[in-house]
């Protein structure tokens, strides 16, 4: 992991000029209120002093944690599976999936009940334990939930994250990466609740992202997605990608 720190450092001091952006239609849903209070508390403190470098470190410890399962989009024909992981449910992942449940409030759950999604839980848990207060990031057991309370909260000065339009935000290191699934029409014009998938980039190369996220092919994944010529995320059949949420923490 002390290898990771020098190159962490140096990606995430690269900052690009944002484009003017056009403005995110409000939900028409009933407001969702207030964060609610939680008594739970991650199991460690953040490796280190930047919330936005706890969040990529933490992500990429899970992702060795969980044996490396890494899946490639950018190849012609479906994704692939490049490692294999660790499952949800083997002994060990379905007990480290239940600690990923505890962040949003879903102590009765763990990676045996694999019929529920998991992901948002990973995501929560991921920048609550680097930090991050509630006021700037709200858990939830569903992406588009959080999503949507990231928009709210960025009208308002000191926000931490920041939804983007996908030409309007090139993916940094320590930025989200987020997808409606399953048939859903999530959008940022539509901000409907549905079901979605966001993945934490880990790192940025020429041509490509690779970002991590929890429930992907049931373990926690590295995935490898394709950036067009100037840096922008790629559309491709196995990921709707709708937004990349900029990451303004220290």
């Amino acid at each position: 992991m002390r290898g990771l720190v020098p190159f962490l450092a140096l990606a995430l001091g690269v900052t690009a000029c944002a484009p003017a952006t056009r403005p995110i239609q409000r939900s028409a849903l009933a407001p969702l209120g207030p964060c609610p209070a939680s008594s739970w508390h991650p199991e460690a403190p953040p490796p280190t002093a930047s919330e936005k470098t706890s969040m990529v470190l933490l992500a990429v410890a899970e992702w060795f944690r969980f044996g490396s399962q890494t899946i490639d989009f950018t190849r012609a024909g479906p994704a692939r599976i490049e490692r294999l992981g660790f499952q949800e449910g083997d002994p060990f992942a379905s007990k480290r999936v239940g600690d990923y449940w505890k962040s949003v409030g879903r102590p009765d759950l763990s990676g045996a009940n694999r019929q529920v999604p998991w992901s948002a839980a990973f995501v929560s848990w991921d920048i609550e334990s680097a930090g991050v207060p509630r006021d700037l990031f709200c858990p939830s057991a569903r992406h588009t939930v959080y999503v949507e309370r990231m928009a709210n909260r960025a009208r308002r000065p000191g926000a931490g994250f920041v939804p983007r339009r996908l030409d309007e935000r090139k993916p940094q290191v320590g930025d989200l990466i987020c997808a409606s699934r399953d048939g859903g029409e999530t959008t940022l014009d539509n901000l409907d609740r549905g079901p979605g998938h966001c993945d934490i980039v880990v790192e940025v190369r020429r041509g490509q992202v690779q970002a991590i996220g929890g429930n992907v092919h049931d373990s926690v994944t590295r995935s490898v997605f394709p950036l067009d010529e100037s840096g922008f995320l790629s559309p491709i059949s196995g990921r709707s990608f709708f937004t990349v949420i900029e990451n303004r923490l220290p």
